[in-house]
């Protein structure tokens, strides 16, 4: 996999990772405001939104927030490359520093309606900490 950082709003993929995340498969989940979205993951310190590759194609996105060590994050694995292993390896990816963030714990909310990431992340060692509503908060602690 190739993690490239979106730096800036005129970012050639951006047009494409909004049609992505309109498909219905993705917004029932997450949704962004995308008036403001990219401005905040661009120009704010601890903010990161990388685009992944696979084979020289996109094929999922990850944002990335870290605050007091705990790395907040959401991924988005584009419909058609779903069920192919792509989310595990970005996980472990993650888990193993791969990305240069300083964390000693990882925090992501599901949809309880989500049962295939709960599974994902529940695979590569995840624990549900909390709910609230519908969101299952899940944790991952280092060592």
């Amino acid at each position: 996999m190739i993690y490239r950082l979106i730096k800036n709003l005129d970012d050639e993929d951006i047009p494409i990772i909004l049609c992505v995340y309109k498909q219905p498969l993705v917004s029932q989940f997450i949704g962004i405001d995308e008036e403001n979205y990219w401005k905040y993951v661009t120009s704010t310190d601890n903010v990161y939104f990388y685009k992944i590759y696979k084979n020289d194609i996109l094929v999922a996105t990850i944002h990335l927030e870290l605050v007091d060590r705990v790395l907040y994050m959401s991924v988005v694995v584009f419909p058609e490359h779903q069920k192919q292993g792509i989310a595990t390896i970005i996980l472990k990816d993650i888990q193993a520093g791969k990305l240069g963030l300083d964390f000693i714990r990882i925090k992501v909310s599901i949809d309880e309606k989500n049962t295939a990431s709960l599974k994902l992340f529940e695979s590569v060692g995840f624990i549900c900490v909390n709910k609230d509503e519908e969101l299952l908060e899940y944790e991952y602690s280092k060592g």
